[in-house]
C-alpha cells in the first residue's frame, strides 16, 4: 500500500521538468548547455528516488530540448525547471504545454505500470489492471498540469485520480 501511494505521489512530483524543440541540432551553444544542465538535473531527480523508476539519458535530453525549444533558456531559469528547487506556479497554458512535452519524451504511464507489475508491490493482478486503466495519459497530463500550475488549474484531477486509486484497492 505504501508503494502504491509512493507511485501516486511520484506521478504528481514527476513534473519537475518541461518541453520544447524536436532536435538539438538547431540549438545555439547556450541552449545546448541549458539542455545538458537540465537533463543532468532531471535525470538525477529520478535516479535519487527509491521507487525503482528512472529516466534514460535520451529521455532527459528529450525533455530538456523540448523545454528549451518551447520555453527558452530564460523562462526555464525563471521557473527553476530541472533544479532542486523548482517554482512550478506557471500559467495554465504553459503548464499544459510543459505536461504535453514531458509526456512526449517520458512514457510515464508505462513506467508506473511496469513498476507496479514488477513484483516489488503487494498488488493483485486485478489491482494492477485497475491501475493500468486509471493511469491514462490524460489523467497523468492533468496531474502534471496541477503540479506545474497549482490545484486551481485542474481542480477535479486529483480527486478523480485518488478516487480511481481507492477503487483499485478493492479490485
Amino acid at each position: 500500500m505504501k508503494k502504491i501511494a509512493l507511485f501516486a505521489a511520484m506521478a504528481l512530483v514527476v513534473a519537475a521538468c518541461g518541453g520544447g524543440s524536436d532536435s538539438g541540432a538547431s540549438l545555439s551553444s547556450e541552449e545546448q548547455a541549458a539542455v545538458n544542465e537540465f537533463a543532468t538535473e532531471f535525470k538525477a531527480s529520478f535516479d535519487n528516488g527509491s521507487d525503482g523508476i528512472s529516466v534514460s539519458d535520451d529521455q532527459a535530453v528529450c525533455v530538456g530540448e523540448k523545454y528549451v525549444g518551447a520555453l527558452g533558456v530564460t523562462r526555464l531559469e525563471e521557473i527553476g525547471a530541472g533544479s532542486a528547487e523548482p517554482d512550478f506556479t506557471v500559467p495554465v497554458d504553459e503548464a499544459r504545454q510543459m505536461a504535453t512535452l514531458f509526456l512526449d519524451c517520458v512514457p510515464m504511464r508505462d513506467m508506473i505500470i511496469s513498476e507496479l507489475s514488477s513484483g516489488d508491490t503487494e498488488m493483485t493482478e486485478g489491482q494492477i489492471a485497475c491501475f493500468s486503466d486509471a493511469f491514462t495519459d490524460d489523467v497523468l497530463e492533468e496531474m502534471l498540469i496541477v503540479t506545474f500550475a497549482g490545484e486551481d488549474a485542474a481542480p477535479d484531477a486529483q480527486a478523480a485520480l485518488v478516487g480511481a486509486m481507492l477503487s483499485c484497492f478493492n479490485a
